[in-house]
């Protein structure tokens, strides 16, 4: 499982196993959402087999806060042709006590970022594609800067009453001192991945069979700073990822359904002198349900175990349960309650980590105050054991724990302005971890971080 893209972050702005065939819903949503309440947090493998739409099979979810938000003040977005273009562009301000998770890190913040996306508007087949940018500046801290960016292109084709859908992707982002399980790291480290993706859906009356293959190449880079232990190399977490997944789906009703899906993933590291490959083959099995009907509550769950077994280095094979859940919870048309959770196994975020299995929670509250005036609150808690680098009896699980609230308010001031006004805060405890240095101080097992952003977004 694959989990550097962490912020919607990680995983739902990267066009995997891309449904173009109902972009011109997605996109627009994913986007006003991304700039309304930035840094949210959704479980990898719901977001991954469970599409947001599906033709025909659309859950009513009209009575959530966010969606009453993006319905409310729906962009058309610009016709050109039988295309719709659709700009977004955002900057925020703020202040970061904690940039980099250890001592004199504290400094201003300025976030900038702008995405544009082009949609066909067919009765049938489907092309799209988008690309964004974002750069985060700290005029303090110039290290610590950082431009991530993405670009994606995909389409699907109508085959009688099948679906073929394929797609690509490149991104590049970084990886942060202050994100969960990475161990060592200090200044923001740079890594991009390509990814191919290509599905086909075959449908009869109420069951779909969907195979499903991908292929990714992640590579990573050196972390700023001048001391050698702050620019620590992190190219041992470069490899290929090959991933072959067969899902099935049975509608027990419109907008309900349930789930089972088999997946295997074969991974290869990059050489690097010293050290022996992680390389690994993982096979995994999920069932679930996709329950979507009801206008009150609505729920997605998947639950089943995983294995990984290394095949060149004598790490020990791990196995574990999965389980992901996502609940929604619309009592009113003004307040929306969302509870997140996942268990699984990930690849390493540090050249200090054979693999990691991550366990998070996550609650949030949506609350509509006035027409215009939108509110959220979301606290979560999350937990990583990372198996450490090294032999010997001394090589003990690397742990860390995290705690996060924030809040938010989204003032709409017309069609196309959004200004924002938000606060995060995180606390986090290591056990046998790696501190992270900088060039004037080092990293404690615990540390927080506050930051308080206010901002202006644009979207047509």
């Amino acid at each position: 499982m694959k989990r550097y893209r962490r912020s919607p972050s990680s995983l739902s702005q990267f066009l995997n196993g891309l449904v173009l065939r109902c972009y011109q819903v997605i996109l627009p949503a994913s986007a006003l959402s991304n700039l309304f309440f930035p840094n949210e947090a959704h479980a990898q493998l719901i977001m991954k087999y469970f599409p947001s739409e599906l033709p025909g099979y659309s859950s009513d979810s009209t009575a959530s806060v966010v969606m009453h938000q993006m319905v409310q003040n729906i962009h058309p977005g610009i016709s050109v042709g039988s295309y719709i273009v659709r700009p977004v562009a955002s900057q925020s301000f703020g202040y970061n006590t904690n940039i980099l998770a250890a001592p004199h890190s504290s400094g201003a913040s300025i976030a900038t970022s702008a995405s544009v996306s082009v949609v066909s508007n067919w009765t049938r087949h489907a092309i799209g594609a988008s690309m964004s940018v974002n750069n985060t500046a700290y005029p303090t801290l110039s290290a610590a800067n950082q431009t991530n960016w993405t670009a994606a292109t995909g389409g699907s084709l109508n085959v009688g009453r099948d679906t073929v859908s394929a797609g690509y992707s490149h991104y590049v982002l970084h990886l942060s001192a202050t994100d969960l399980g990475n161990f060592g790291v200090s200044y923001p480290v740079p890594y991009s991945d390509d990814d191919f993706h290509l599905s086909y859906r075959k449908n009869w009356a109420r069951f779909a069979l969907i195979p499903s293959a991908s292929y990714d190449k992640f590579s990573f880079g050196s972390a700023g700073g001048t001391s050698a232990f702050a620019g620590r190399d992190t190219d041992a977490l470069s490899h290929q990822l090959e991933t072959q997944a067969l899902q099935g789906r049975f509608e027990v009703s419109k907008g309900n359904a349930l789930v089972a899906i088999l997946r295997g993933t074969e991974a290869q590291f990059q050489p690097v002198n010293g050290a022996t490959p992680d390389d690994y083959v993982s096979a995994g099995g999920f069932v679930g349900v996709d329950m979507r009907a009801s206008s009150v509550i609505q729920y997605r769950a998947l639950v089943g175990g995983e294995s990984r077994q290394f095949i060149r280095s004598s790490t020990r094979t791990i196995t574990t349960p999965t389980a992901e859940v996502d609940v929604i919870w619309m009592p009113d048309r003004m307040n929306t309650v969302t509870l997140t959770g996942q268990r699984g196994l990930f690849d390493p975020t540090s050249p200090f980590s054979h693999s990691q299995v991550m366990s998070t929670v996550r609650v949030q509250a949506d609350h509509e105050l006035r027409r215009n005036v939108f509110l959220r609150g979301s606290a979560g808690a999350a937990v990583t054991d990372s198996q450490a680098t090294g032999t010997g009896t001394t090589v003990r699980t690397r742990r860390e724990t995290q705690f996060t609230f924030g809040v938010s308010v989204n003032w709409k001031v017309n069609r196309d302005f959004t200004a924002s006004l938000s606060y995060s805060h995180i606390s986090s405890y290591m056990k046998h971890g790696v501190p992270s240095v900088t060039e004037d101080s080092v990293g404690r097992a615990t540390f927080t971080s506050n930051t308080i952003m206010v901002g202006l977004s644009f979207a047509r």
